[in-house]
């Protein structure tokens, strides 16, 4: 399904059938490998407080900063804070939470997906 959610934007991300599915799982529940998001990013996932909102993100953006975390280029206050979170995440974990927090629509209160 091709979304155009940014009309500044010239470009769609295109992920492998079945990612937003899995992004949901390990976002919504941890999928047995991590910890699920919305503990410290919100229920509806657009943050809390100085944690950032996820929903609605650049796909590219998100793959980057849990590569960057997980790698520990990320030496921010909070960084740290996610290391365990990320440690046992594959690159198609990471690809797949992207994929899913990107598709969904920031304007809602809710993890709601784009029409």
């Amino acid at each position: 399904m091709e979304v155009l959610r940014d009309a500044r934007s010239g470009f769609i991300a295109y992920v492998p059938e079945g990612s937003i599915k899995k992004g949901s799982t390990l976002v919504m529940t941890g999928g047995g490998k991590t910890t699920r998001c919305t503990i410290c990013h919100g229920a509806d996932l657009m943050g809390l407080g100085p944690i950032p909102g996820l929903a609605g993100r650049s796909p590219s953006y998100l793959v980057r900063q849990l590569y960057d975390m997980q790698h520990g280029l990320r030496t921010g206050e909070w960084a740290s804070l996610m290391l365990p979170v990320v440690s046992k995440l594959t690159t198609d974990d990471m690809l797949a939470i992207a994929a899913y927090l990107a598709f969904l629509d920031p304007s809602t209160s809710s993890t709601t997906a784009r029409k």
